[in-house]
């Protein structure tokens, strides 16, 4: 049985640096949206990024060299939500 595509979910520590992550992903035509924080894993309002786990060798190696590391990961497959260790 072949592996979803899940949504990979990332929280960053302050609007700058989400505002900072979606001005250079951008920049470099990586496919992603903008979505508010699920309640599920930060009852803070506050924006995230999201995009395909298909896609995490194209963008987490523009973010990391960015210096914009994400403060916390999920993996969102249908409701279900779980921590994302994005230096895999």
């Amino acid at each position: 049985m072949a592996e979803l595509d899940a949504d990979i979910i990332l929280v960053f520590s302050s609007n700058t640096k989400i505002l900072n992550a979606e001005d250079l992903l951008e920049d470099k035509n990586l496919p992603f949206t903008l979505v508010p924080v699920p309640k599920e894993v930060n009852p803070n309002c506050g924006l995230a990024l999201c995009f395909m786990e298909s896609q995490k060798d194209r963008i987490m190696p523009v973010l990391i060299a960015a210096d914009l590391v994400p403060s916390a990961a999920y993996r969102r497959l249908g409701p279900e939500f779980s921590s994302w260790d994005f230096w895999r």
